[in-house]
């Protein structure tokens, strides 16, 4: 017992100097929203020379960064190099600098700036820097993209729009097609405070303008095409009626359309037709085509161009869409599509050669382009593991050590940002190092964050973890679900953080929204508590019985389930086709961008899970499968509570 007592004491003391950081960080935080100053200053002198000293310090500078001098700045900066704090800080004293005007010591610490937005007030300080070195090609080049925004920019942007306008860069064409995107984008008011920038605004009615937005059927009479604005107002009315329902859009088009220049007249065509292929209309492809060639539209029209021929069948107009994209590199999915494009013109050498450049991708398309060559995913190629030494290694990095001791203190925004910081610029080794230590400590969605980010070394044990394993094959067994399937959409919701809450308020493992915990409960006939949902059992529980509600509801189709589960049973119904249709393409035609990203991941990830456990589909093509027609029948969207995730 003597030899332990020495021991008990240090773990007794170690404990209570934790005890005491947490409760100084927790004060000293609150002191910082409160501006009580003089408490974060008796805090640092505690927290000095522990890992996280730099976060009462970085508190007190940034609440003082308005009237900061230069010394104190710098000492920080210096001392804690590298940090994702000191980089945070540079760029809010940076902004301050550029407010007011010293531009030799902007320029002399921008360059020591590690990350920042293109589209920030930050990078306008940047180019009003630019104005005074005169570099008006800097300027040009990185300020007018600036100026096509369907929203406000920082007020450190006018002074470069300003100069644009002055050097001839920016002219009223280009005032006039920044308003068309605010009003496409359903922002009437702003398009209105852009007027001032016209050097002619005829015809931009405020008052006709804000009577459409408010009371469109009210505001249709008073539409006048003569003039530009005129013009521009009756091609958002088009658009507000489209919006709403195509027929509705193609009556008022088709009343306006002689009164329209071709331009307007195919840009109300693509409108159209861009929400049409959003609601799945079959009109959409024919009125896709009088709008034009697809190298006149915007990259949002060119897509929802191509999924709308997905949907018709049309791969010629599939593969003239996408080679009309602009971006390069493309993204996957216009590069598979481009691949079975191809397949379908008999192509075969061109398509296995654009599927071959996918098929080592990790990802949905990766998956697909594979098994379109013969071959599945084999998820032990390029195993790594790391020794001990390269764990220790990691564990001492400053960072790291910062992230675990801010994800012991459920610090999670903070730790997760320590945490993402330290693994940039790490090798493969290095971050299957990290990702085996963020295991250890059950981070498990940091663990998978940095076991994603390998390039040529992978271990997919890392990517695909699959904690609470025991609770969770209960659940599934017993309904009947595919537990690689149920794995997957876990991993999608949380990445098995099990006190995960969005901001919408689900919560837990799998995500459940608090009315479909209550209505799921009542449904089971057992008792619910909002607490008890965030319980990794009870959690799964209701969640995996919301679930196969739903693959029950949808006629055993887990593609349609998976996109109910984020969505809504209605919607993913009312998202088929008339026709039966291929599963890929109803995933690459949901019209929420959220959704139609969720149901690509979890069906992916339901792949990788089934060759870990050596049981269930291991063929995403077979998994995807072919989701049956509606017959032209649409529901109503309240068949449920709600989903598990509100999309945008």
């Amino acid at each position: 017992m003597r030899h332990c007592l020495p021991y008990l004491l240090l773990l007794l003391s170690t404990l209570t100097a934790q005890a005491a950081l947490v409760d100084d960080m927790n004060a000293a935080r609150e002191a910082a929203r409160t501006g009580k100053l003089e408490q974060i200053v008796a805090i640092t002198e505690r927290t000095d020379g522990t890992a996280l000293e730099m976060y009462p310090r970085y508190w007190l500078l940034n609440a003082q960064i308005e009237l900061l001098p230069e010394p104190d700045v710098m000492d920080f900066l210096d001392r804690y190099r590298g940090s994702p704090l000191a980089d945070r800080l540079r760029g809010d004293w940076l902004k301050r600098l550029g407010k007011r005007g010293d531009w030799a010591l902007f320029e002399r610490e921008w360059p020591k700036l590690l990350q920042w937005d293109t589209g920030t007030e930050l990078h306008c300080y940047r180019l009003q820097l630019a104005l005074k070195r005169n570099d008006r090609g800097m300027v040009t080049r990185e300020g007018k993209p600036l100026w096509f925004s369907p929203k406000g920019r920082a007020d450190a942007c006018a002074p470069v729009f300003d100069a644009l306008f002055t050097q001839g860069q920016l002219d009223n064409d280009d005032v006039w097609a920044r308003i068309r995107l605010a009003l496409q984008a359903n922002n009437p008011d702003f398009a209105l405070q852009l007027a001032p920038r016209l050097s002619n605004p005829a015809g931009l009615d405020a008052k006709l303008l804000r009577l459409l937005a408010s009371k469109p059927a009210k505001a249709y009479p008073k539409l006048n095409a003569s003039s530009r604005g005129g013009r521009e107002i009756v091609l958002f009315a088009i658009d507000r009626a489209a919006r709403a329902k195509s027929d509705e859009g193609l009556a008022l088009l088709n009343k306006w359309s002689a009164r329209l220049p071709d331009a307007d007249r195919q840009q109300a065509w693509r409108r159209l037709a861009f929400h049409a292929s959003r609601r799945h209309d079959a009109r959409a492809l024919d009125w896709w085509h009088r709008g034009g060639n697809p190298a006149q539209f915007d990259q949002d029209s060119r897509e929802w161009y191509v999924r709308a021929a997905l949907r018709a069948g049309d791969w010629k107009a599939v593969a003239n869409g996408i080679d009309a994209m602009e971006t390069r590199p493309l993204d996957a999915a216009w590069r598979y599509w481009r691949a079975r494009a191809a397949v379908q013109a008999g192509q075969t050498g061109d398509a296995n050669k654009r599927f071959a450049e996918l098929a080592g991708e990790h990802h949905f398309y990766g998956l697909l382009a594979r098994e379109a060559l013969g071959s599945i995913a084999d998820t032990t190629i390029g195993r790594y593991k790391p020794s001990s030494e390269e764990l220790q290694a990691i564990r001492q990095m400053a960072g790291v050590e910062r992230a675990l001791a801010l994800h012991a203190m459920d610090w999670r925004s903070e730790g997760v940002r320590e945490w993402n910081w330290a693994m940039r610029g790490l090798s493969d080794r290095q971050l299957l190092a990290a990702a085996e230590v963020a295991r250890q400590y059950h981070w498990y969605d940091r663990a998978i964050y940095s076991a994603e980010r390998t390039r040529d070394i992978h271990d997919f044990g890392l990517r695909f973890l699959a904690p609470y394993r025991d609770i969770t094959q209960a659940y599934s067994r017993q309904l009947g679900l595919d537990e690689a399937w149920v794995f997957g959409l876990i991993r999608q919701e949380s990445r098995f953080v099990n006190v995960a809450r969005s901001s919408v308020g689900a919560q837990g493992l799998m995500q459940v929204m608090p009315a479909t915990a209550r209505w799921v409960a009542r449904k089971m006939g057992v008792g619910y508590s909002p607490e008890a949902a965030n319980e990794i059992g009870t959690n799964v529980q209701l969640g995996t019985w919301y679930l196969k509600h739903v693959l029950d509801g949808l006629g055993n189709q887990p593609v349609l389930a998976t996109a109910a589960y984020n969505a809504g049973p209605g919607r993913a119904r009312n998202w088929r086709g008339e026709q039966a249709l291929e599963g890929a393409i109803y995933a690459e035609t949901i019209p929420f961008a959220e959704t139609r990203d969720y149901v690509k991941k979890v069906m992916s990830n339901a792949v990788y899970y089934a060759q870990a456990f050596g049981r269930g589909e291991t063929s995403l093509t077979r998994r995807m499968g072919i989701v049956p027609g509606s017959g032209g029948q649409r529901v109503s969207e309240v068949d449920d509570p709600s989903p598990a995730v509100q999309p945008e």
